[in-house]
C-alpha cells in the first residue's frame, strides 16, 4: 500500500451544512488513518474552532489552521510546529484602515490568541465578547498574531483590499463563500501562508510524495490545494472555479457524505 496524505477542508466539504461530522464520515477517515493513511484538517477556520474535529476524528498528526498559517500538533508540543505570524506593530497599524473604511470589527488570531478591537456578539466563526477583557491595542496584543480579520459591508471589499495591497505589500487579503453578504469579512495574514504550502510542508515532514496527496475542497481558499495535491477532488457542491481546477469530483455532496464516499470506493476502505 502507498501510504497516502488525505488533506480536508472542512466548512462545506468534510462538514454538513449544519457544521457536524456524519458518523458514517468518522468511521471512513477512521478507516483510512487504521490502513496506515495520513488524516489532515486543513482549514481557514483557527484551532480554537477546529480541535474539538480533530478529536471527534480521533487523529494524532498534524492540522492546519488559518488557511496554512499555523501547522501543529495539537494537545501537544509539536517540535516541526509553524506559524506564519505577522509583526505585532503591523497588526496595530492595520487599525489605520478605519480611518477610510467602516469596519465594524476587527479581530487578531493566532494559536490560543483572539484580541478585538471591541465587544462584539453574533461574528460568525467567533464566540461572543461582549465585554473583552483585553483589546486589540498596543496593552492587549502582545503575541505576534497570524491574522488580522476585518467584518465590512460587502461593497467595501475590494477598495479595502486594494488599499491592503497599497499599503501593506507583504500581506495578502483573502476571503470566501461563508464571509460574504452580511457577513462579509476579509482575512489578512502574511504573504507567504497558504494550504498548498502547509500540505508541501506536511508531506515533507513524514516523507510522503506530493503525487500521493489528496487534498478536497469547496471554496476558493481550497483553489491552491487542489491544483497543488495529486489528486485534487472538488466536492459536488463546490464552486465553479474548483469544479474546474480539479482532477475529480465527489459523487455526492458534503451534505451526503460526499467526502466518505469518495474514499470508500478509492481507497478500497
Amino acid at each position: 500500500m502507498t501510504r497516502k496524505l488525505i488533506a480536508l477542508d472542512l466548512d462545506g466539504t468534510t462538514l454538513d451544512n449544519a457544521g457536524r461530522l456524519a458518523p458514517s464520515t468518522i468511521n471512513t477517515l477512521q478507516a483510512a488513518t487504521t490502513a496506515g493513511h495520513l488524516v489532515v484538517i486543513a482549514t481557514g477556520r483557527p484551532d480554537s474552532i477546529s480541535e474539538d474535529l480533530y478529536d471527534e476524528l480521533g487523529l494524532t498528526g498534524p492540522m492546519i489552521n488559518f488557511n496554512g498559517a499555523l501547522i501543529h500538533v495539537p494537545h501537544q508540543a509539536w517540535p516541526a510546529e509553524r506559524a506564519v505570524t505577522m509583526p505585532i506593530a503591523t497588526a496595530l497599524a492595520l487599525r489605520e484602515l478605519k480611518a477610510d473604511f467602516h469596519i465594524r470589527v476587527m479581530v487578531a488570531e493566532g494559536k490560543r490568541l483572539l484580541r478585538a478591537d471591541h465587544g462584539y456578539v453574533n461574528v460568525p466563526f467567533l464566540p461572543d465578547m461582549p465585554h473583552p477583557t483585553a483589546l486589540l491595542d498596543e496593552a492587549g496584543l502582545t503575541q505576534p498574531p497570524i491574522s488580522v480579520t476585518m467584518f465590512i459591508d460587502e461593497g467595501a471589499l475590494a477598495p479595502l483590499t486594494a488599499a491592503i495591497a497599497a499599503r501593506f505589500p507583504e500581506l495578502t487579503g483573502k476571503t470566501w463563500g461563508v464571509w460574504s453578504g452580511d457577513h462579509t469579512a476579509l482575512e489578512v495574514t502574511a504573504g507567504n501562508a497558504s494550504k498548498s504550502r502547509a500540505l508541501a510542508y506536511v508531506a515533507g515532514a513524514y516523507g510522503i510524495d506530493q503525487k500521493d496527496i489528496i487534498a478536497f475542497g469547496d471554496d476558493l481558499n481550497d483553489l491552491d490545494m487542489i491544483e497543488y495535491a495529486g489528486l485534487g477532488v472538488a466536492m459536488q457542491n463546490a464552486r465553479p472555479q474548483i469544479l474546474a481546477a480539479a482532477d475529480s469530483v465527489t459523487p455526492t455532496d458534503n451534505e451526503h457524505l460526499g467526502v466518505a464516499n469518495f474514499l470508500v470506493k478509492y481507497l478500497h476502505l
